[in-house]
């Protein structure tokens, strides 16, 4: 009767144990080996044993999810791309595997804009079990875990990051090493002195540790709507596990580029050719057009020309992309309105009997044809308003406008005969 008691007593021990790690299990590793071990003693002496193991689930755990944002200067379409980070930290008394997926939540003064870059990391994690050291931890031992020098210890592994808190200070130490301890079947998780934390804030059972990764992220700025005004995107970072809640983590401020409105010179200029005048503003010279007409060395002036009934007029208009620009300038046209009350249409002045000089972003010379739209790259259309277009820049043709590039100009000239 007596022997009976006692096995009663000690398999009562033994449940009130298993109901108190069940109660706490919140504060212990996943992963961990609770045994629980009953002893029935007889014949004064002799005893038979029995044991039960039980193993600490995950408890899923909102993850710490920080991300980063910059500044930039915007230089195209989509470029340059500006770097955020996603900062990472498990909560969680275990490893997990958690997926990172970016998404673009805003944007202003852009279509297209977009982010790159998520993925899947795992991180792992643990919580301690014994009194560590300014440079150490002690956590359990994963069941079914490797036991040797270096080991992965529920995830965390040599030279991962690992975070932890107390005393309401934070580290963020990176492992050098772990060692397997056989009499108490912990682990001791190391790092270095020149991380060594106050001897105040040694660690001791029941904190929670996580590993902390990065995740790279790549956000694009799409396609300016108009320049000169800054872009800005707000990129979000869904962070997910199986069986987790989702956090998500938005940027603060938004990614910016910044717009600087083009430095455009664009100037008319004119000269009677007939009757050569001097006119108001510095006298300009243009040699390639000059060299063109048959009037030698003429200057042109921005106004005061004057002229007489048959007399000819030539117009030069320059445009360029000078100065502090930073992106080319993109469906460039010069548009202009020809007074035929007043003047004739163009005149075939130049060589090939055509109506328009034009000189390239390369300084290239050439003549065109004013004709229809659609038909030629200058296009003269008496009733329009304007009635004369040119499409100008790299890659310019009869129905499209081209581009002038940074520091780049072009050149159109054309004469009228006063009526």
């Amino acid at each position: 009767m007596r022997a009976a008691m006692k096995s009663l007593l000690a398999l009562a021990l033994a449940a009130a144990a298993v109901l108190c790690a069940q109660a706490s299990f919140a504060s212990t590793a996943a992963n961990t080996a609770i045994v629980n071990r009953a002893v029935l003693s007889y014949n004064g002496g002799l005893t038979a044993e029995s044991s039960v193991t039980v193993k600490v689930d995950l408890v899923p755990a909102l993850p710490n999810v920080t991300i980063t944002t910059g500044v930039a200067a915007y230089q195209g379409p989509d470029t340059p791309g500006i770097s955020d980070t996603v900062t990472v930290t498990s909560s969680a008394n275990g490893p997990a595997t958690y997926a990172v997926t970016p998404s673009v939540t805003g944007s202003s003064n852009t279509t297209g804009a977009s982010v790159t870059g998520g993925t899947s990391v795992v991180l792992g994690a643990t919580i301690t079990a014994g009194t560590g050291s300014t440079t150490s931890i002690v956590v359990p031992a994963p069941i079914g875990g490797a036991i040797s020098a270096d080991s992965e210890v529920n995830g965390i592994a040599v030279n991962d990051i690992i975070v932890f808190t107390v005393n309401s200070h934070t580290y963020t130490p990176k492992v050098t090493s772990t060692q397997y301890n056989a009499g108490s079947n912990t682990f001791t998780i190391n790092w270095a002195n020149t991380e060594a934390i106050p001897a105040g804030d040694i660690l001791g059972a029941g904190v929670q540790v996580g590993e902390r990764q990065q995740v790279n992220l790549t956000a694009k700025p799409g396609t300016i709507s108009t320049l000169g005004l800054d872009i800005t995107t707000t990129v979000k970072a869904d962070v997910t596990a199986p069986g987790f809640p989702t956090n998500s983590a938005t940027t603060a401020p938004a990614n910016k580029w910044t717009s600087t409105p083009p430095t455009i010179t664009f100037q008319k200029y004119s000269r009677n050719v007939t009757a050569p005048v001097a006119g108001t503003g510095t006298a300009h010279y243009n040699t390639s057009v000059e060299g063109n007409t048959g009037a030698g060395s003429l200057p042109y002036y921005t106004g005061g020309v004057t002229g007489k009934p048959g007399d000819t007029i030539e117009y030069v208009i320059e445009a360029s992309n000078s100065g502090a620009s930073t992106f080319d300038l993109t469906s460039c046209a010069i548009s202009d309105y020809v007074p035929t009350t007043y003047v004739t249409d163009p005149q075939a002045a130049y060589t090939g009997s055509r109506q328009i000089f034009y000189i390239d972003t390369n300084g290239v010379t050439s003549t065109m044809t004013a004709g229809a739209a659609g038909v030629y790259q200058a296009s003269y259309v008496a009733g329009n308003s304007p009635n004369l277009v040119v499409n100008v820049g790299v890659n310019a043709n009869a129905t499209t406008p081209g581009t002038i590039p940074i520091g780049k100009g072009v050149t159109v000239a054309y004469q009228v005969k006063i009526k």
